[in-house]
């Protein structure tokens, strides 16, 4: 039994569904608990290492407004671009300031392989846009 997936493949509208979805919901569930008040914290781990604290603030919007709109599908490319910077300086910050490695197998040590697994698929929606059952292919 053989399953026909070129529909899903070739035609990259699926594909930005199903990649808008998943990098959408994870945004959302990274940023709800700073809007919460986890921005303090994350705002004094940043200071500690000397970066300025407003970034916590600015990265929990990213997260929470980007990842509902990636989730609805309005202004992906625009979005997708916006967590694609955020993610590469994430990446940036931990292999510079605390000397993280892509996959680290010594446990209690930062990696950031899940910081680029999202920035890779932020970069996928640039170029792909937002697919299917989005506000973007109702507008545009």
């Amino acid at each position: 039994m053989t399953v026909d997936m070129t529909p899903f493949i070739s035609d990259g509208k699926y594909f930005a569904l199903v990649v808008r979805l998943f990098l959408g919901v994870s945004l959302v569930m990274h940023g709800y608990p700073k809007m919460k008040g986890g921005w303090r914290q994350a705002g004094q781990w940043m200071k500690s290492l000397g970066i300025p604290a407003g970034a916590a603030i600015l990265a929990t919007i990213v997260e929470l407004v980007g990842g509902v709109f990636l989730v609805i599908g309005l202004i992906v490319p625009v979005v997708a671009v916006i967590v694609a910077i955020q993610f590469a300086s994430v990446v940036g910050m931990k292999t510079s300031k605390m000397g993280a490695r892509f996959i680290s197998m010594e446990q209690g040590k930062p990696s950031y392989e899940i910081d680029a697994f999202y920035l890779v698929l932020a970069l996928a929606l640039v170029i792909l846009g937002a697919g299917v059952l989005s506000v973007d292919s109702a507008l545009f």
